[in-house]
């Protein structure tokens, strides 16, 4: 009797514990998928959060007023409109802030954070809100240069430790070492260098705040996707929601209206 007792003891308490399982998933189930708690969370706080730079002209900065401003962040300010919340900025440098995103610091980072293939392993990106491209530049006139190929033995203004400065000599050219995109200019200008190669939205920006420099694009490589939103994998509604929120601001201009705004073009179509 004993035994037999014994056992009907452990099929109550396996029973037990099977209907503890089942309920536990039952009220599991009713807060909802993890792939849709982000942005249900988002809707709920009615904010979200982006981690940016705020030193990254004209992307995010601090404007003559210090409030916070730039490219970058008036998309997504327009973004988190669309979603029905407010969009709130958190700055911190580079190197941290798509750490932030896997802190759950923030939930996305608004800062020209390309997607290329090592970060498309360990994130879901958004649909693309900007593109960009190398551009050659030169002096007003120059009419030497029409593609990379044509930097060969002229001398590239480039700074020392920079992709340009790689993509320059594969191109061969000789190199003449600047600290920063102006510096290259005044040696173009001054006759010092014939070309310097960099990348289009930091040459718009330059111009744009310079009309007057007396410099010119001439050659442009292939156009290549330079921004989108980074967002923690699995957060398949929230991309979703970033999609369609982007779709609408390009649809209605919006995303034109920036991109001229800052560049002087549109940037986010390719």
């Amino acid at each position: 009797m004993s035994h037999t007792h014994s056992v009907l003891r452990k099929i109550a308490a396996v029973a037990a514990a099977a209907a503890a399982i089942v309920g536990f998933s039952a009220c599991g189930s009713s807060n909802g998928s993890a792939a849709s708690s982000e942005l249900d969370q988002i809707k709920k706080n009615g904010e979200i959060v982006f981690g940016t730079e705020g030193t990254y002209a004209p992307f995010s900065y601090h404007g003559s007023d210090n409030k916070l401003t730039g490219y970058d962040v008036e998309v997504a300010t327009a973004v988190a409109k669309e979603l029905g919340v407010k969009a709130k900025f958190v700055e911190s440098n580079w190197d941290s802030l798509l750490a932030g995103v896997d802190s759950k610091k923030f939930d996305s980072v608004a800062d020209q954070v390309a997607p290329n293939d090592e970060r498309k392993q360990k994130y879901d990106f958004s649909d693309l809100y900007t593109y960009s491209q190398g551009v050659a530049v030169t002096k007003k006139g120059n009419n030497d240069i029409k593609t990379f190929a044509d930097i060969k033995g002229k001398n590239a203004a480039e700074t020392k430790t920079s992709n340009w400065n790689q993509t320059a000599q594969e191109n061969g050219a000789n190199i003449v070492s600047v600290n920063d995109f102006a510096q290259a200019v005044d040696a173009i200008t001054a006759g010092r260098a014939d070309v310097t190669l960099n990348d289009k939205l930091a040459v718009l920006d330059y111009l744009k705040q310079k009309p007057n420099a007396d410099v010119q694009i001439s050659a442009k490589s292939e156009v290549s996707p330079a921004a989108a939103f980074p967002i923690r994998k699995g957060e398949d509604s929230l991309v979703k929601a970033l999609n369609e929120s982007l779709a609408k601001l390009q649809k209605d201009g919006t995303l034109k209206k920036l991109s001229v705004k800052y560049f002087g073009e549109d940037v986010s179509v390719k």
